[in-house]
């Protein structure tokens, strides 16, 4: 399943970037959406990834939005492995009170980790709750993407990605390897991560795999 990351701003906006899509990750604290807005949003479509990273927000207000989106049909919650272990918690068992499922994610920027790291990264991932866990890390050389695609190995639900464009190999592997979804841009230019491939760019590469 391909999963539209949007992170615009406005309402109108967003829903237009729904239209057609199976799966989307909504990055909350990039849309600068109100709170009845929140509620509209998550209650439009059935298959929403919620996702709101600090950047600027408190703790308490990335809560207040995660759990609006809970309340209001959230299939997923995404939850930072670095978040302290009371947000983490409350939002943990707030969404399985719900039927929410839990993505506990790791993301690196620079690089990506020895082995031994990532595989601590992925217990620590499960033991705080993950029914999913994803890492996602820049990917600096072929190497990395060896490393990355490896954890798939692992008896436990897991997305990898490798950020960048020596990581596309990963984003493309993700659903043969065993992921339950790939995330891709809506259209060309609002990537949200490096290396993001457009959804029908990555439908046409994997049609002709």
């Amino acid at each position: 399943m391909l999963c539209r990351s949007i992170a615009c701003q406005g309402f109108e906006n967003i829903s237009k970037l729904l239209q057609g899509a199976e799966m989307a990750e909504i990055r909350l604290e990039k849309t600068q959406l109100s709170l009845p807005e929140v509620e509209r949003l998550f209650r439009s479509h059935p298959n929403l990834i919620a996702t709101c990273r600090p950047d600027g927000m408190s703790p308490a207000q990335q809560t207040e939005l995660l759990k609006l989106a809970i309340d209001n049909g959230a299939k997923w919650v995404d939850i930072e492995i670095e978040a302290g272990d009371a947000y983490t918690k409350e939002l943990v068992t707030h969404a399985k009170s719900k039927g929410c499922l839990v993505i506990v994610s790791y993301h690196n920027y620079k690089e990506t980790p020895e082995i031994e790291l990532l595989d601590e990264l992925v217990i620590g991932a499960i033991e705080k709750g993950a029914d999913l866990v994803k890492i996602a890390t820049q990917v600096n050389q072929l190497s990395d993407n060896t490393r990355l695609m490896a954890l798939y190995n692992q008896p436990f639900p897991i997305l990898v990605i490798g950020m960048g464009n020596i990581g596309k190999i990963t984003r493309v592997a993700a659903l043969r390897l065993g992921a339950p979804f790939t995330f891709v841009s809506g259209e060309i230019g609002n990537e949200t991560a490096p290396g993001q491939i457009q959804e029908t760019i990555m439908k046409e590469i994997l049609d002709n795999l």
